[in-house]
């Protein structure tokens, strides 16, 4: 027992210990002659850790690896080492939705020049977005490049991966992609803005609000209680009293990311509407979300509408918010912050 605990150990250490540079070349060679997948994609597993520039152009090669499992390793090693080729090569993959990309060497871009292969590309390319986004600032403009490319997924994905970077730069090519002709790129650019918080995005968004595809204006509403800025409080309010309005097939979501964004900016404009949803509305999220925002207000006079609610609403995930908004109010007034009349 006490041998085997030993050869653990040594094991362990010697997963753990760094690859020398001596090492890095038989990982090459393993990735892209190893007999079988396992041997090859654990070989990029190896080089992305080792984070060796050297193992850039080999691991662009394995992305036409026959084997799907090796093309994501691959990727996800580049996504890791990071680098203007890398950059280039993952661009490609998110830019051809439909089937996998091979890079061949050239000299037009970052050195190379990208070709189509016939190889599924189902699991690679979100794997490519994921890299992106851990590459970060240095994906920024390939990435604001396919805002304008001609498949929406495309244009979907880049939204996507750009609000999670969050770098600033990219918030005048989103506000022009909540105009994009398809719902979804609009939808994701506006839950993009939301992400990085621009205060130049608040007007548009208002704009967008009115969006008459129902996934946009509920994106829009949480966009603007994540970016916190007073000047949404109103739209938001008539929002959320106007339970009649038509957006293709719901807006129940719309109505409920509007409650809940009005709580996150905390402006006591809202009591008045919040208490009203959370008594008459007919959807339990609306009402849910109308008991967080009034608890994260924290204003005295919704204590009587979510006491109310707390022992009567019909639902139960309903009475479990107010009676924490009940809690959350309670401890503002006795820290002596409470919001009334603010």
């Amino acid at each position: 027992m006490r041998l085997k605990a030993i050869l653990c150990l040594l094991l362990l250490a010697a997963l753990t210990m760094p690859i020398t540079a001596d090492r890095v070349d038989d990982t090459i060679w393993d990735l892209l002659y190893g007999g079988t997948a396992d041997v090859r994609a654990s070989a990029a597993v190896t080089l992305g850790r080792v984070n060796d520039s050297r193992a850039v152009e080999p691991l662009i090669e394995a992305l036409k690896d026959e084997d799907e499992d090796v093309r994501c390793a691959a990727v996800d090693a580049l996504g890791r080492i990071g680098g203007p080729r890398a950059v280039a090569a993952l661009i490609y993959i998110v830019s051809s939705p439909r089937v996998y990309t091979e890079v061949v060497v050239s000299t037009t871009l970052f050195g190379r020049e990208l070709t189509e292969s016939r190889l599924e590309n189902r699991e690679v390319r979100p794997r490519a977005v994921a890299a992106l986004i851990e590459i970060g600032e240095l994906a920024v403009e390939p990435l604001i490049d396919a805002l304008g490319n001609e498949d929406s997924r495309v244009r979907e994905d880049a939204a996507e991966a750009l609000g999670k970077i969050g770098d600033p730069r990219a918030v005048e090519p989103l506000i022009v992609a909540l105009q994009d002709e398809d719902e979804r790129v609009r939808e994701e650019a506006a839950r993009a803005l939301g992400e990085i918080g621009d205060k130049r995005a608040v007007d548009p968004l208002i704009e967008a609000i009115q969006d008459e595809a129902w996934l946009v204006p509920a994106s829009a509403a949480a966009a603007l209680g994540e970016i916190n800025d007073s000047r949404a409080v109103d739209p938001l309010i008539e929002v959320l009293e106007d339970d009649n309005r038509t957006i293709l097939y719901d807006n129940t979501g719309f109505r409920s990311n509007a409650a809940f964004a009005l709580g996150q900016i905390g402006d006591s404009r809202a009591v008045d509407s919040l208490i009203g949803a959370l008594k008459y509305d007919k959807d339990q999220s609306v009402r849910s979300n109308a008991a967080k925002a009034l608890g994260m207000i924290g204003d005295p006079r919704a204590v009587d509408a979510l006491t109310y609610a707390a022992q009567h609403d019909g639902e139960e995930n309903v009475q479990i918010w107010a009676k924490l908004a009940l809690a959350d109010i309670q401890e503002a007034i006795d820290r002596g912050e409470s919001r009334a009349g603010r």
